[in-house]
C-alpha cells in the first residue's frame, strides 16, 4: 500500500510511537468486551502505513488522558482484577473502564458486556473532557 508522505501514521496525531518506525493507533477507543477483565490494546502500526482517518500532527486537537475523559470510570485504587492479564499490579493501580462505547448487539441471547481496562495515562480520539457538553438521545428527558 503506498501512502502520501504526508499522511503516514508516524505524522498522525492518533499516532504513539513506541519505537523507531512502530507504534499505535489511538484513533478509537475500545469496544467492550464478552469477557471480563480485559485490557485495551490498540492495533500496532508501522510509521509509513496510513489510513483515511489521518489527522496531521500539529493542527489544533485536543488529546485527553483517560483519567480527564468523562467515559472513564476509575476508582480512587485503581482496579483489582482476578487475572492481572499482560500488565503488573502497579498499572491496574491507576487502571479504570473505558465505557465510550455501548454494547453492540450479538447473534446470540444473553451474552453480558464488559467494559475494557484502560490506563488513566492512555488517550484515544474519542475522548471528551469531563466537563464538556454531550447531547442527550432525543426523547430521554
Amino acid at each position: 500500500m503506498t501512502v502520501s508522505p504526508e499522511q503516514k501514521c508516524a505524522a498522525c496525531v492518533f499516532w504513539k510511537m513506541a519505537r523507531p518506525n512502530e507504534g499505535a493507533c489511538h484513533r478509537h477507543a475500545p469496544f467492550p468486551a464478552y469477557v471480563a477483565e480485559r485490557i485495551a490494546h490498540w492495533p500496532t502500526t508501522h510509521g509509513a502505513q496510513g489510513c483515511g482517518e489521518f489527522l496531521s500532527q500539529g493542527l489544533a486537537y485536543e488529546r485527553i488522558a483517560c483519567a480527564d475523559c468523562r467515559f472513564w470510570r476509575g476508582p480512587a485504587a485503581g482496579l483489582d482484577p482476578f487475572d492481572r492479564a499482560d500488565k503488573p499490579l502497579a498499572w491496574w493501580g491507576q487502571a479504570g473502564l473505558c465505557t465510550r462505547h455501548a454494547p453492540q448487539p450479538q447473534s446470540e441471547p444473553g451474552p453480558r458486556a464488559f467494559w475494557r481496562a484502560t490506563h488513566a495515562k492512555d488517550l484515544c480520539a474519542e475522548s471528551l473532557r469531563r466537563d464538556e457538553r454531550v447531547d442527550k438521545p432525543a426523547g430521554s428527558d
